[in-house]
């Protein structure tokens, strides 16, 4: 199994730590081919109607705080959205960062990363936010 998740496991890592501060997601989202154990399922979740949690740096006022979530752009490989963390704090050039398998180096670390280099965007989850499907389950 370890080799399984080598490499592979910032976005679990992520969800981990959502459900331990009592934040309840879906594995996968109803009707949706990915888990939130990866990168581009968050992002996709983010950008539903019924949640729209994805924000650009800057957007409309927005800025990163404790709490969110970013999602980095081309960060490890040159593939999209490939790496995702946990903003600790923020300030005017760096974001203080917690992540999962740290650079693809199988370990998780705090430390700060350029808020201006590699970020796609973040992800806000609404404080009310309850999971609640009301759709027609059709699993794929």
């Amino acid at each position: 199994m370890y080799q399984v998740l080598k490499a592979n496991w910032c976005a679990a890592f992520v969800y981990y730590c959502c459900m331990q501060v009592g934040i309840r997601l879906p594995i996968r989202y109803p009707n949706n081919k990915y888990r939130l154990a990866g990168v581009g399922a968050w992002l996709d979740w983010a950008k539903l109607p019924e949640t729209g949690f994805f924000y650009h740096d800057e957007q409309n006022g927005f800025t990163p705080k404790r709490g969110d979530i970013v999602i980095y752009e081309k960060l490890l490989s040159d593939n999209s959205h490939d790496h995702i963390g946990i903003v600790l704090a923020c300030d005017d050039s760096e974001i203080l960062v917690a992540e999962g398998n740290k650079d693809n180096k199988n370990f998780s670390s705090v430390f700060y990363r350029d808020r201006g280099h590699c970020i796609l965007g973040y992800i806000r989850i609404d404080n009310g936010y309850h999971f609640h499907f009301d759709g027609e389950y059709r699993p794929i």
